[in-house]
């Protein structure tokens, strides 16, 4: 009897998985979201046709690649730290509570040798998944 299979077939590789990150803005934490991920969305009728991305789209910034996320999201920071500085003695308790809730962001997971670390990392893994470092308590 024939055996069914043909071993001359290339085997079926295991399908990527597909991403792109969100950051938002004046913000250093970065929102994985699947591209493969294709469940329907509920649709709501109205009577004016109006195209648009996202809502809330004017908040943040998308990226298929997590590199140049990183590199935003740390430019991002730095820029709203910038503008927290120039506001002066007034916008001090923001600026300090600003450091305090992004400092493992702005000292671990967005120092330049880290972001490089990472881009290694997501080209020789097509299945690999991002979890920042975090100090636990």
């Amino acid at each position: 009897m024939e055996s069914i299979i043909n071993d001359s077939c290339p085997r079926l590789k295991p399908h990527p998985y597909y991403r792109y990150y969100r950051v938002n803005k004046n913000d250093t934490a970065l929102h994985a979201f699947s591209a493969n991920d294709f469940r329907p969305r509920p649709t709501v009728l109205t009577t004016i046709c109006d195209y648009s991305l996202l809502p809330g789209w004017q908040g943040y910034y998308q990226y298929a690649d997590i590199g140049q996320a990183m590199e935003k999201a740390k430019s991002g920071a730095l820029n709203h730290i910038e503008q927290l500085i120039t506001g002066g003695e007034a916008s001090l308790p923001e600026l300090l509570q600003y450091r305090m809730d992004h400092y493992e962001d702005l000292q671990i997971n967005l120092v330049y040798s880290n972001i490089q670390l990472v881009e290694a990392s997501t080209i020789s893994n097509t299945q690999f998944t991002w979890h920042p470092y975090r100090i636990h308590n």
